[in-house]
């Protein structure tokens, strides 16, 4: 990787970072105000919805415009025909979700979620073609552009849920702020992508065949990850209650919220960057360099979380949301290993491997369903949580790490040994943390002083000096200090 692009990788990266952290603190703020107007049940009932929107989400065209990340827009025909493919089945899946809002609203016995899940489905048309702007501006690596559609999607999306809720819309200011991102994302990507397309009516059977492969397995991967991180939420609102499912889903908005913003870069930045490049050998020394980076600071940054968890939960959300602490300290741990996974599915699919992709998250369903129920019966919420992390976490990290080591003929010491030390590193640090006995005034402070400092002493010795320094030396370098 040369020293121009590596800097063209982290700029486009810090945007991305940059675009998400301002937008999750917007969300933040709003979900600060609904706790303390809407009920736990209020976030259950949506919840219980965003079981049936998010998995309809997966066959929108955004998935299937990743094809044109991959295969490049040299071929207009193809390009033209992805992009009419999308525009066809968004709308097909505007109907579906609409239709599969009945019976939805039977299995949870609550007939509210049938008009709600409807209201929701209309995101498919007004979002209908957007996809396919957001595939050309990471193509040509515009991430300054796109990570401004994504803020300002970010904040319509606040600004109306929190506007709807206090003129008393409740639970329905969700889908209205659903509706509203929807609208402001694609007139926003079609501005800044000005790419002209051309809609078929009639598809070229040809061009479908060309990509069919790759479709699928992108379609097929993220309808088995989908029953992987949903299947927590069905069981939970099934077997538990909707108070529960409320507690449980803010634990893991909070929980997951890194691990969200480091899929994003993986998903766009990295994954578009690595199917530009044609040598198997650089893609690896990228990917190493790229978990690396990942490691040094998704420990500590989770290691932070899992210190200030507790009081910010009381201070955001009030006293009433004390269950959602343990909750979130447990999926804290699931998050740290997903981002892993992430850097290593977007590795795959830039080697157009979406159906290995496919069938390792497939492997990974019957196991992760089976421990839901298992956790739910024994433990209740905090069970399905530990059944997450075991499952999502340890199994579905290592899984996947073998796996792609495999397919793509990898040492796996080489893309192993980059997380090991700066892991085992927080890892001592936390366990040390915890036998302090620190005086009750500042307790928390003195707690981040001492973790920092531990992880950089413990992680230096490690590494023999190695990490975390010259991380910082070569951040440092390319944003040109």
């Amino acid at each position: 990787m040369t020293v121009s692009n590596s800097k063209k990788l982290f700029k486009a990266s810090l945007w991305m970072t940059v675009s998400f952290g301002l937008g999750k603190v917007a969300q933040l703020l709003s979900q600060v105000y609904l706790a303390r107007l809407l009920s736990p049940e209020d976030f259950g009932i949506w919840a219980m919805v965003l079981v049936l929107s998010n998995f309809s989400l997966l066959f929108r065209d955004s998935a299937i415009a990743q094809v044109l990340v991959q295969k490049g827009l040299d071929d207009s025909k193809l390009v033209n025909t992805v992009y009419s493919l999308g525009i066809n089945i968004s709308i097909f899946l505007f109907f579906i979700q609409a239709l599969a809002g009945l019976p939805l609203s039977y299995f949870f016995k609550q007939p509210i979620l049938f008009p709600l899940t409807v209201l929701s489905a209309f995101i498919f048309l007004i979002g209908a073609g957007a996809g396919s702007h957001t595939a050309i501006l990471q193509r040509t690596m515009k991430f300054k552009e796109l990570a401004i559609c994504d803020l300002l999607a970010n904040f319509s999306r606040v600004f109306s849920l929190v506007i709807s809720s206090m003129l008393g819309c409740e639970f329905w200011s969700f889908a209205i702020g659903e509706i509203t991102m929807a609208l402001v994302d694609s007139c926003s990507k079609r501005f800044f992508s000005r790419y002209e397309f051309k809609y078929y009516l009639k598809l070229e059977r040809n061009k479908i065949n060309e990509v069919n492969g790759f479709i699928l397995g992108v379609i097929g991967s993220k309808i088995a990850h989908q029953m992987n991180i949903t299947g927590d939420n069905l069981i939970i609102g099934k077997l538990i209650g909707t108070q529960a499912l409320g507690y449980y889903n803010v634990a893991y908005q909070l929980a997951t919220t890194p691990a969200f913003a480091f899929s994003q870069i993986n998903s766009r930045v990295i994954f578009s960057a690595l199917s530009q490049v044609s040598e198997q050998r650089k893609s690896l020394i990228m990917i190493e360099k790229v978990v690396e980076y990942y490691a040094t600071t998704a420990t500590l940054i989770y290691g932070l979380a899992f210190i200030l968890a507790p009081p910010i939960i009381l201070l955001i959300y009030g006293d009433n949301w004390k269950q959602s602490i343990s909750i979130c300290q447990i999926i804290l741990i699931f998050s740290y290993t997903s981002g892993f996974v992430s850097i290593l599915a977007a590795y795959l699919l830039s080697m157009n491997k979406s159906l290995e992709i496919a069938r390792i998250d497939w492997f990974i369903v019957p196991i992760s369903l089976t421990a839901y129920f298992i956790g739910a019966q024994i433990g209740g919420v905090q069970g399905v949580a530990i059944a997450v992390t075991c499952v999502m976490g340890f199994v579905a990290s290592s899984w996947y790490l073998i796996s792609a080591c495999r397919i793509a003929g990898v040492n796996i010491l080489a893309l192993l040994k980059p997380a090991l030390m700066p892991t085992t590193a927080i890892l001592i640090a936390l366990a040390t943390i915890r036998v302090i006995p620190y005086p009750h005034n500042g307790a928390i402070y003195l707690q981040i002083l001492t973790l920092v400092f531990l992880y950089i002493t413990i992680i230096a010795l490690i590494s023999k000096g190695h990490l975390p320094f010259s991380i910082f030396r070569r951040l440092l370098y390319k944003i040109g200090l």
